[in-house]
């Protein structure tokens, strides 16, 4: 192969190194990556061009894609092919390879032809099931003729229980008093998370009052309240009760952790500082970690806060076994490990068990320390692949692309591979950190 010169000579042979990178870059940044917004893609369809466009592609015989070797894939047969009647030219043509994969091939592949867990296959499934049940449950009538219990009392029994249930709003100015003598930033993550709280829980009273009003005839029901009182007699979260922060969980079990978080911000305020911060509770986490630097930056003698990073020490300890605080940073739980479990005593990332979807991930200290050129994760450079770390990226729940309005992504957090693991491998996974699940 060559090409033509622009003084009209003779070809010119290309040089006989296939320029691999070149290659992996048209593929995986200009083509497709073009088309990818999300960073953290883009690092999964970089991974899978350069395990597929390398020089392993043409130098190996009948070539597989890694982890695809035990798999039924298999290349056409040629002399049975050339062998058969009315086969005419290379037995390669189109036609031939797609009758070939209509035959022999699986119609769903295998998770492991993408270098996927089998729990992938499962959580896809869960999805798709979920998706035709709340179709299903959308095209139901909205009235039932007959005996039973309308729609309308069944609300209002609803709306009863949900009132028992809802926490008391915390007086945001006892709170101020008690810790006027505070100037740590923390004090503001406070503030500024009970405010938000309290926020919701106002709108909450409020709808279910008028709602309440509206069915036994006192008020016009709007049409958002019509919303609410659809949403709830299906025993989901009404849309507009999620502005605050991301949840899957149906209406009972979104009550008892909306009171669970509450409580914890109020123990935060009345009680004492946490030794361990329950993460899942913050709407805005990020807040919360930007002021654990801004802490250790007012030390004495202390580093400016944009030459700091978080070191994240793993601690095996459970919960009720810390009677303190570390002297650096907080101590962090509420983290789940999707596409991996931890192994403990080991301190490193593992297969998880088929059907264990999501695993609890032990408390991990978020230690400032100063910036330093490290051979882990790149965080100014997610694509780098360097050293023993893998760079995990944390969400506030499973839908990682959230919404238009909010990101779900929130940090990076740098966890060892293991022994017998690569980067690559837990790229390929989806290896990701989770505050939040849907039950």
């Amino acid at each position: 192969m060559g090409r033509i010169p622009a003084d009209g000579g003779p070809p010119m042979e290309y040089d006989k190194v296939i320029p691999w990178k070149a290659i992996q870059y048209l593929i995986a940044e200009a083509n497709y990556g073009g088309r990818v917004t999300d960073d953290w893609d883009r690092r999964l369809i970089i991974v899978y061009a350069e395990e597929i466009f390398n020089e392993r592609l043409i130098t190996e015989q009948r070539w597989k894609p890694p982890g695809t070797e035990e798999l039924s894939y298999q290349y056409i047969n040629e002399e049975e092919v050339k062998g058969q009647q009315n086969v005419v030219g290379s037995p390669y043509d189109p036609q031939h390879f797609i009758e070939d994969i209509t035959k022999n091939m699986e119609v769903n592949d295998h998770p492991r032809a993408f270098g996927q867990h089998v729990n992938a296959e499962i959580t896809s499934q869960i999805l798709d099931a979920n998706a035709l049940l709340n179709d299903i449950l959308s095209l139901q009538p909205q009235r039932v003729g007959g005996e039973g219990v309308s729609k309308e009392e069944s609300v209002l029994q609803m709306i009863s229980d949900l009132k028992e249930n809802i926490p008391g709003r915390v007086s945001l100015s006892e709170v101020k008093h008690k810790h006027k003598k505070d100037d740590s930033p923390l004090k503001i993550v406070l503030l500024q998370e009970i405010q938000r709280y309290n926020g919701l829980i106002s709108m909450l009273e409020k709808q279910l009052d008028q709602l309440e009003k509206g069915i036994k005839g006192f008020v016009v029901i709007s049409p958002d309240l019509e919303l609410v009182m659809n949403s709830l007699s299906e025993s989901r979260v009404p849309e507009s009760w999620r502005f605050l922060y991301f949840s899957l969980k149906p209406l009972a079990a979104w009550i008892r952790d909306l009171d669970d978080r509450y409580n914890h911000f109020h123990d935060w305020a009345f009680k004492t500082v946490p030794y361990v911060f329950w993460v899942s509770a913050f709407t805005y986490p990020t807040g919360f970690t930007t002021a654990l630097l801004q802490k250790f930056s007012r030390k004495p003698n202390g580093i400016p806060i944009d030459q700091l990073e978080f070191e994240y020490i793993i601690d095996s300890r459970q919960v009720s076994e810390i009677y303190e605080g570390p002297r650096d940073g907080a101590y962090i739980t509420g983290l789940f490990l999707e596409g991996a479990k931890w192994e403990i005593g080991e301190d490193h990332l593992l297969e998880p068990d088929p059907m264990a979807l999501y695993c609890p991930m032990p408390i991990i200290q978020f230690k400032p320390t100063a910036r330093k050129s490290k051979g882990g994760a790149d965080h100014d450079n997610i694509y780098s692949r360097k050293g023993e770390i893998y760079a995990c990226p944390t969400y506030y729940y499973p839908i990682r692309n959230g919404t238009i309005n909010r990101d779900s992504f929130i940090l990076i957090v740098d966890l060892k591979i293991g022994p017998n693991h690569t980067q690559e491998f837990w790229i390929k996974r989806g290896t990701a950190l989770l505050m939040s699940l849907s039950e």
